[in-house]
């Protein structure tokens, strides 16, 4: 077979209704096995398994099941839509609909590869008179290392620590810094506890790793840490906790550092500040039927105020701020309250109502040839 005929084969192979058949049966597979799942690993493991996976392998009533990942599915139907539905499809002024929304059905997809790849997403609470220019993630974390006083001199990525188990160290240093750090025994979830007699205690106290909790965002994750200062042997070590009430403090250089283990951070193009939080309750509960904040934004000097509603978030600078929860859940009639923004960055945010309109306009022009094709034939038939 020559390499021209092997191409054909291969296109005409990818560009099949089989091909399009399995992959969405595939899929319909994922989707129910990752929402059953769910229920044992939690909302966001589930979601790394199956959804945004290449390979992965299904305990089905204790039999491994290897399968492909969504993400290599939906790679592969992006493909099987634009060799059948857009390249392979016939090119005819009668058919214009039916290409116009399958250019749809492709923008839709790489609607989702954009989000994937490119968009932040965490969490800002803000307790009434509080402002922040930063929000933060439910699950990623990282490390700071920042002179006292002074901004962070290093930010150090989850990813470059996280798989730190046991007895494996990687050192990190950066130009400005009098010291070395070095990393070691990272847990992803653990709680420091009093061991004073344990050989890996810190100043009597040790991290005791923890069953990961089915809801991600209740992980708290920590991690050992030495600081080495140039020119010097003797290192300074200490424990790095998610929930440490300060950063560990070193001395180095003659200045005072501040090294910190806590949730991956991303900065707002705009200050925000909560003015107040409105709820109202059912009667006789403590459950709030609505609730909304008003929040003050200001970029630059200039301030507007904005109401956020569970179903009207604040949009601006390609960032959106939905309402989504408010605390103390049990807060008396003066008690100060607190409330919580989801916060999305999205550079393809729009894309799935724009991709939306594309297939809604492709359909209805198809939809519309048919149907003055049709009656005019009953015209002709009937004339």
């Amino acid at each position: 077979m020559s390499i021209k005929n092997a191409i054909r084969a291969v296109f005409l192979f990818l560009s099949s209704y089989g091909v399009s058949i399995v992959l969405l049966f595939l899929l319909l597979l994922l989707t129910l096995f990752g929402t059953l799942e769910q229920m044992h690993i939690g909302l966001h493991e589930a979601q790394k398994k199956y959804f945004e996976s290449l390979f992965l392998v299904h305990d089905f009533f204790g039999i491994p099941v290897p399968l492909p990942g969504a993400y290599l599915l939906m790679t592969l139907l992006f493909i099987n839509l634009l060799c059948g539905g857009i390249l392979r499809a016939r090119k005819e002024w009668r058919r214009p609909g039916m290409l116009i929304a399958h250019a749809g059905m492709l923008f839709m997809l790489l609607a989702g590869a954009v989000t994937y790849h490119k968009a932040d997403s965490g969490h800002l609470t803000l307790y009434e008179g509080e402002e922040s220019n930063e929000f933060q993630s439910y699950y990623e974390w990282e490390i700071s290392i920042a002179e006292a006083g002074g901004g962070a001199q290093l930010i150090i990525p989850g990813d470059d620590f996280a798989s730190l188990g046991k007895g494996e160290s990687r050192s990190f240093y950066a130009d400005g810094l009098p010291f070395e750090l070095r990393l070691s025994g990272f847990e992803p979830n653990a709680r420091p506890m009093n061991a004073p007699n344990s050989p890996d205690a810190v100043d009597g106290v040790v991290l005791v790793g923890q069953p990961r909790d089915v809801e991600a965002e209740g992980n708290v994750a920590g991690a050992y840490a030495e600081v080495v200062e140039e020119g010097s042997n003797t290192a300074q070590r200490g424990v790095l906790w998610g929930l440490a009430q300060a950063p560990w403090s070193v001395q180095a250089g003659g200045s005072t550092w501040t090294v910190d283990l806590r949730r991956k951070r991303w900065q707002l193009p705009f200050t925000v500040e909560l003015d107040k939080f409105h709820r109202d309750l059912h009667p006789g509960t403590m459950m709030a039927a609505n609730f909304s904040s008003d929040v003050t934004t200001t970029e630059e000097g200039v301030s507007r105020k904005v109401e956020i509603k569970m179903n009207e978030p604040l949009r601006d600078r390609g960032y959106t701020l939905f309402q989504s929860g408010w605390g103390p859940q049990d807060a008396g009639p003066n008690e100060r309250l607190f409330s919580t923004f989801s916060v999305v960055r999205n550079p393809a945010d729009q894309w799935p109502l724009y991709a939306c309109y594309i297939v809604t306009a492709g359909l209805v022009m198809h939809f519309l040839q048919k149907l003055i094709a049709h009656i005019r034939l009953q015209n002709r038939r009937y004339s």
